[in-house]
């Protein structure tokens, strides 16, 4: 039996994961599927003041809490930045780090950094209008999801996703990472890039890591939100790596 910890992206929920989740308990494992301070059921304590660190710290409550160890962690989009810096801080909880379409910070990156890095510039500037809503943040300092379209997810899919993101602190996206290096601890990394849709700023960390011994790249057929369109078959993948 293996422990999985399946970390959300920006705006979701663990709610994003209920397929998954089931598909691997129905196996045998242990899955934990925490949400974020300020989204999902979470969402009534959202506010300007929730940070890249707070979620950091949820995530981390929940290993600690639930006394996890040998921890296959993944990290969905968004929660790249949270995995990365969980390794930094308990390498020795963590067995596997699995990056699922998600951002892979170095120290001082934010989120917004590395949008604007892995995109060329007229796609980025396209995305960062987004991102940021046509300028549509409200005076809580929150920024309103990306509608699920943009992301390519399955049309049958769309209301679900739309209907369940919320909007999300924009200091989450602000927020540099802070790492040292001591994440190179944790020897298995992957990284699923979503190979069915663009603009992706995802390629460009699944060719960053290709020539990387360190790393595995996997590519799977599928849009930004792999756990919802393909849950099977992103079952099966991770169930190699535990």
């Amino acid at each position: 039996m293996a422990n999985i910890v399946l970390v959300h992206g920006a705006w979701h929920g663990g709610w994003c994961y209920r397929d998954l989740a089931a598909l691997l308990r129905s196996q045998g494992h242990a899955v934990f599927t925490p949400t974020h301070t300020g989204v999902g059921e979470r969402a009534h304590q959202a506010n300007e003041a929730i940070t890249l660190e707070t979620h950091v710290r949820d995530v981390q409550g929940c290993i600690e809490s639930e006394e996890l160890d040998d921890v296959l962690l993944c990290g969905h989009s968004y929660g790249g930045m949270v995995i990365t810096q969980l390794a930094e801080r308990i390498p020795e909880k963590i067995k596997t780090l699995v990056y699922l379409d998600a951002f892979v910070p170095e120290n001082g990156d934010s989120l917004i950094d590395l949008l604007q890095t892995a995109l060329v510039p007229e796609v980025a500037e396209v995305f960062m209008q987004a991102f940021r809503g046509n300028g549509e943040v409200d005076l809580q300092g929150m920024m309103p999801p990306i509608p699920a379209e943009m992301f390519g997810i399955a049309e049958k899919n769309r209301p679900w996703v739309d209907r369940r993101c919320v909007p999300q602190a924009l200091a989450t996206f602000e927020m540099p990472a802070l790492l040292t290096g001591k994440a190179q601890a944790v020897a298995n990394k992957v990284f699923i890039l979503a190979d069915g849709w663009d603009p992706s700023p995802f390629r460009y960390f699944a060719e960053k890591y290709a020539s990387d011994p360190s790393w595995q790249v996997v590519k799977l057929p599928s849009s930004h939100d792999v756990m919802v369109d393909l849950p099977e078959e992103l079952a099966k993948e991770l169930l190699k790596h535990v």
